[in-house]
């Protein structure tokens, strides 16, 4: 698939980087210990219980960084603001760990994996079985994918390899053009992301489009932009009861305050 601007820059670096890996890693080795990990958190039906309560679910994401804003906080925590996360309610805990814009790594997925009891979800920009495996054998409990990313076929196949490994993925649109793609493939969750990653510019008006098309047996997950109470009663008007939130969370004095609020909203 072709794509543009930072999405066309990242993909590049990804490339590069899994090149770099499988000159030192055994892809077999990686391969083994995601087959044998044990994580069996259930990150669909952590997000599902909030559809069917009509409530706000959180994903709290752990965020360092971004292309857009900079640097956000480099000194996290991920084990501890994991925690936090958890102590505060949140359904699952979402880690950057892409590390040239992002700053994150797979060091920050493993300690919020250990510290929870929650589904943890690794965010970054999937081009690889390879960051499938390591995402399992790192604890994870699901991957983002991005749709606009990935050919069809390879979306497919990523996401009959997550569930596979007992993660079920969320599958990232951006546009209501992007929807048939997705469901064609077998998403069963889907992130409608207000920001285009191809300008990085946010647009809440995406979600309001996006999400009275999806089919009712799809749960959808809103993403970017989201900043306050009156963002989640806006999704909720659209009959979205999932949201991912990172920067606001990560720049709130108290992260677990703020996560509240947005639960309560």
């Amino acid at each position: 698939m072709s794509v543009k601007g930072f999405l066309k820059k990242i993909k590049e670096i990804k490339q590069e980087e899994i090149k770099e890996k499988l000159k030192t890693s055994s892809y077999k080795a990686l391969q083994d210990k995601a087959e044998a990990s044990q994580v069996n958190k259930d990150f669909k039906n952590a997000l599902k219980k909030f559809n069917a309560r009509k409530k706000p679910g959180i994903i709290a994401e752990i965020k360092k960084a971004s292309p857009s804003k900079g640097n956000i906080k480099l000194d996290i925590d991920a084990g501890v603001y994991a925690r936090k996360y958890e102590q505060a309610g949140a359904c699952a805990v979402s880690v950057l760990t892409e590390q040239f814009y992002f700053k994150g790594s797979i060091n920050d997925l493993a300690a919020a994996s250990k510290s929870v009891s929650i589904p943890v979800l690794r965010k970054d920009f999937i081009i690889s079985s390879f960051q499938i495996y390591e995402a399992k054998a790192l604890g994870a409990s699901s991957i983002l994918l991005i749709n606009k990313l990935l050919e069809k076929r390879q979306l497919k196949s990523y996401i009959d390899l997550a569930r596979q490994l007992k993660m079920e993925p969320l599958v990232e649109i951006h546009s209501e053009w992007e929807i048939k793609s997705a469901l064609t493939a077998g998403a069963k969750i889907i992130g409608i992301n207000n920001r285009n990653l191809e300008t990085l510019e946010t647009d809440l008006e995406i979600s309001k489009r996006v999400a009275p098309l999806l089919p009712e047996d799809i749960i959808p997950v809103e993403a970017s932009g989201i900043s306050s109470p009156i963002d989640i009663r806006k999704g909720m008007e659209l009959n979205i009861y999932n949201f991912l939130v990172g920067e606001s969370i990560v720049r709130a004095e108290n992260p677990e305050d703020f996560i509240k609020n947005l639960i309560n909203a």
